[in-house]
């Protein structure tokens, strides 16, 4: 079951400037924190009828955010769509043009965000590719402290932000104007912390963690050929996101899907694969002491042309 906070904000009325200039909308409702089963959502309206676009922040863990736009305004011609939060960024993050499921409009998706400031945000994800690129060795020990830095780097960036840019058509953005996401975004926070007390895991001693969960199979554990053979004969596609739940043995107590595609079948595969061959080494405090915690997969199941 899903619960609803609503923040309390000022609803400005919605409006749009000339067309030489970007689209500016202001907020059509105030920000509201989704506590799911399985993620935390935080979202807000801007603009109203033809303009109506909605803002979504979704987590379904620390270092896991997604950022989902939808709305007329941002249909695009482009394949990859640029975005910042004015006026604390630099380098835009970059989306990709999709479509919603309920009302087919137009929308864009911004996959593992980070609200960092630009030097903050390219050591993160220098160490994140360092783990991609190296995946056959077990990640390095990180000090907890940096964790806990990052994070008041985070709030004040959320504090500072109080726009955000979407240039889909190049010669007229979207702008929307958000005012300061501080609060929204501490609020949300506190749900993505309260979610992991939810799957058994205490964050507390999240936070300590030096060396995380470490999948040592992963490039092997599903194959090509491993494809539900129903789904390929269909032309069926999808993108597969699960959380596993490791103990300090490195023993998969559970699977659970954070899928957003009605297919079974693709994360049925991969929590089997995962449960029954999976080889993980658990998490680890900093002086060696093996910890229960979490892991994230995701899997791309694509059909090549």
């Amino acid at each position: 079951m899903r619960l609803g906070l609503v923040l309390p904000c000022a609803v400005i009325a919605p409006f749009v400037v000339a067309a030489s200039q970007p689209v500016r909308l202001q907020p059509s409702s105030p920000w509201v924190v989704d506590y799911g089963e399985q993620s935390c959502r935080l979202l807000r309206k801007f603009g109203a009828g033809d303009t109506e676009t909605i803002l979504v922040f979704e987590s379904e863990a620390p270092e896991e955010m997604d950022m989902l736009l939808i709305g007329k305004p941002l249909r695009t011609g482009e394949e990859e769509v640029p975005a910042r939060f004015l006026p604390v960024q630099e380098k835009p993050i970059k989306g990709r043009p999709v479509t919603s499921d309920e009302k087919g409009q137009p929308g864009i998706l911004y996959g593992h965000i980070q609200l960092l400031p630009d030097e903050e945000a390219a050591k993160l994800e220098a160490r994140m590719a360092g783990r991609r690129a190296n995946q056959l060795v077990p990640p390095p020990k990180v000090d907890p402290g940096e964790e806990l830095e990052r994070r008041s780097a985070r709030q004040a960036f959320a504090a500072k932000a109080t726009a955000l840019e979407i240039d889909g058509r190049r010669s007229k953005p979207v702008i929307l104007e958000t005012g300061s996401i501080g609060d929204a975004v501490k609020t949300f926070d506190k749900c993505v912390r309260d979610s992991l007390r939810d799957w058994g895991v205490d964050p507390d001693l999240e936070d300590k963690i030096a060396r995380p969960v470490w999948l040592k199979n992963r490039d092997t554990l599903i194959r090509a050929d491993d494809y539900p053979r129903a789904m390929l004969f269909a032309g069926q596609q999808s993108e597969v996101k699960v959380r596993v739940l490791v103990d300090a043995s490195g023993r998969v107590t559970k699977c659970t899907s954070l899928s957003h595609f009605k297919l079974p079948e693709f994360t049925k595969l991969v929590c089997d694969k995962i449960t029954r061959n999976g080889s993980f080494e658990p998490a680890e405090l900093t002086d060696g002491t093996k910890v229960p915690s979490y892991y994230t997969v995701h899997i791309n199941f694509r059909i090549a042309s």
